[in-house]
C-alpha cells in the first residue's frame, strides 16, 4: 500500500543546495553528515565557495555531472521556486525543504509560494518533503540532519510534524536504548503528508513500531484509514499537539496545521487501536515499552525493589493505570515459610525489601519465586546503583549487578514481560553519580525496559496490553 515511496528512501545521490563552509549552519551540517556515511556521490551546491570539506562545489542542481535523485534545500525562501526549476529540469525524484517562511507565517505570499511549488512538481513528477522540516533520519543509509543522532540502527520508525520534537525522540529514545529504521519530519506537509507515511512505515519491512508527533492532517477520512490499516500491522503511538486552544494557536504558526477538536482524535485513536500519548515522556515510555518488552495480555503485576511508605505508593500509582496487583497466592507462600518461617509470612505485593534485613530470603529470590506463579503477567522490579562498601575496586559484584543478574534471569527463564525502574535523579556524590550512569548503561545494553519512576512504568504497560489485547480482538 504505501512502498511505492520506497525509491525515495534510496537515493543513488544525494545534492545539498545551500551546502556551507560554516559549521553552525543546517547546509554545512547536513552534508558533513551523508558526506561521511552515504555509500553513494554527494554533492554541495553553493555559487560562492569552490569546495566545501574538500569537495568541488557546483552553482546549480542542474550542474552536477551526474544524475541526482535527491536534493536538501537550505536555500533562502526567495530561491525555493528556482530551486523547484533546476530539481525539475535534473530530473530530481525528491526535494527536501528545510527551508521555511512559507504557509506557516499565515501570509497569503508564503502560501501561494507553496502552490506554485506543489504543481511545479507534480507536473514533473516530482515528491517534497516539507517545507520547513528536517527531513530524513535513516541511520541505515547514512542519512542525517542531527550531529549526534547514533548511526546504529533498529526498527523504530517516526513521523513527525516537528523537526525538533523529531530530534528529541531520536536523542532521548537513543539513551533509553531506541535506535531507528527511519525518522521523517515533514513540516508543512505541502505534498508527502502524514496518511502517506503512515502507510509506507505500515509496510516498510524495516519498521516494527511507529511512533509520531502530528499537529493537524489534511484528510481526516484518509488519515483514519491509514491508521487503521498501520495499527493492524504494528503497533502506533502518537502524541497530538494542538489539544487546547493555545497549543491550537501555537500549531497554526508553527507548521499552518488546523488541529481538530481532542475529543474526535481521542476516539478514532480508541477504535483504530492507537496509542494516544499525552506528552513527550508518555511517547518515549510508550515506545520504550514496545520496543522493549515483549508483548503482553494479562495485567496481573507482580512489583519488587519498594519500601516501606514507598510501597504502598507504588501500589496505588499501579492500580490507578489499571493494573491488578495480586497478592502472594497460598501455594507461593508455603514455599516462602519453608525458606524462612518468619519473613516468609510478612511478604506482600509490592514487595517489601525493608523488613527483610537478616532474613535467609534476598528480595529477588522472593520476588524471582513469586513471578514463577502462572497469575501474575508481567513484573517491576526497582534497581538502585551501590558502590563497594570500602569504596574501592573490588572484585565481587555489587549489590546493583547482582539484582540486575537476577531481574535478567526472571526475564530470560520465566519469559515474563519485566520493566525496570531507576530513578532519574542526580546523585550528590560522584562514586554514586558514576555508579547509577553505569548501572543505566548495563541495563540499556542487556536489553531492558528501563523507567525513571514505577508509575511511568505501569502507564507503559497498561498500553502495552491494552494494543495487544485491542489487536487479539481486531484479527
Amino acid at each position: 500500500m504505501g512502498l511505492e515511496l520506497d525509491y525515495i528512501f534510496h537515493p543513488r545521490s544525494i545534492a545539498v543546495a545551500g551546502a556551507s563552509e560554516s559549521p553552525d549552519k543546517f547546509g554545512h551540517t547536513y552534508f558533513k553528515n551523508v558526506l561521511e556515511h552515504f555509500s553513494g556521490p554527494v554533492y554541495p551546491i553553493n555559487g560562492r565557495a569552490t569546495e566545501i570539506l574538500g569537495e568541488k562545489t557546483y552553482a546549480s542542481v542542474r550542474d552536477v555531472p551526474g544524475p541526482v535523485d535527491y536534493v536538501v534545500s537550505a536555500v533562502p525562501n526567495n530561491a525555493a521556486l528556482d530551486l523547484v526549476d533546476d530539481c525539475v529540469a535534473k530530473g530530481v525524484k525528491a526535494l527536501h525543504f528545510f527551508t521555511a517562511r512559507f504557509s506557516e507565517t499565515g501570509s497569503e505570499e508564503g502560501a501561494q509560494m507553496e502552490r506554485d511549488m506543489l504543481a511545479k512538481a507534480r507536473a514533473a513528477g516530482m515528491r517534497i518533503l516539507g517545507p520547513n522540516c528536517m527531513g530524513l533520519y535513516y541511520p541505515k543509509e547514512g542519512i542525517a540532519w542531527g550531529r549526534e543522532f547514533p548511526w546504529e540502527y533498529g526498527n523504530v520508525g517516526i513521523i513527525s510534524q516537528s523537526g525538533g520534537n523529531a530530534g528529541e525522540m531520536i536523542s532521548v529514545g537513543a539513551t533509553r536504548g531506541l535506535r531507528y529504521s527511519k525518522v521523517i519530519s515533514y513540516g508543512n506537509a505541502l505534498d508527502l503528508n502524514e496518511a502517506d507515511l503512515l502507510e509506507y512505515l505500515a509496510d516498510d519491512p524495516e519498521t516494527g513500531l511507529i511512533g509520531g508527533y502530528i499537529e493537524g492532517v489534511k484528510d481526516g477520512r484518509r488519515f483514519a484509514k491509514a491508521l487503521g490499516y498501520a495499527s493492524r500491522r504494528k503497533p502506533v503511538v502518537l502524541l497530538k499537539g494542538g489539544r487546547t486552544r493555545a497549543g491550537t494557536n501555537m500549531a497554526s504558526s508553527h507548521t499552518g496545521s488546523l488541529a481538530g477538536a481532542n475529543e474526535v482524535w481521542e476516539a478514532m485513536c480508541r477504535q483504530m487501536g492507537v496509542v494516544n500519548a499525552f506528552s513527550m515522556e508518555d511517547l518515549l515510555d510508550s515506545m520504550v515499552a514496545f520496543a522493549r518488552m515483549p508483548a503482553a495480555t494479562g495485567v496481573n503485576l507482580l512489583v519488587g525493589g519498594g519500601t516501606g511508605g514507598k510501597g504502598v505508593m507504588s501500589a496505588d500509582e499501579c492500580e490507578e493505570a489499571g493494573l491488578h496487583l495480586p497478592q502472594i497466592p497460598d501455594s507461593v507462600r508455603g514455599e516462602l515459610v519453608d525458606k524462612d518461617p518468619f519473613f516468609g509470612a510478612w511478604v506482600t505485593n509490592p514487595v517489601d525489601g525493608s523488613i527483610m534485613g537478616g532474613s535467609k530470603l534476598t528480595p529477588h529470590e522472593v520476588i524471582t519465586l513469586i513471578a514463577r506463579d502462572p497469575s501474575y503477567h508481567v513484573v517491576i522490579n526497582g534497581v538502585a546503583p551501590s558502590v563497594p562498601s570500602n569504596g574501592r575496586r573490588s572484585r565481587r559484584p555489587t549489590r546493583s549487578s547482582r539484582m540486575l543478574e537476577h531481574t535478567a534471569a526472571i526475564a530470560s527463564e520465566l519469559g515474563k514481560p519485566v520493566a525496570l525502574v531507576i530513578a532519574d535523579h542526580i546523585p550528590d556524590n560522584d562514586k554514586l553519580l558514576k555508579a547509577s550512569a553505569e548501572l543505566h548503561r548495563q541495563c540499556v545494553k542487556d536489553g531492558f525496559a528501563v523507567f525513571p519512576t514505577i508509575s511511568r512504568a505501569a502507564r507503559a504497560i497498561r498500553r502495552l496490553v491494552d494494543y495487544y489485547r485491542w489487536r487479539e480482538e481486531a484479527a
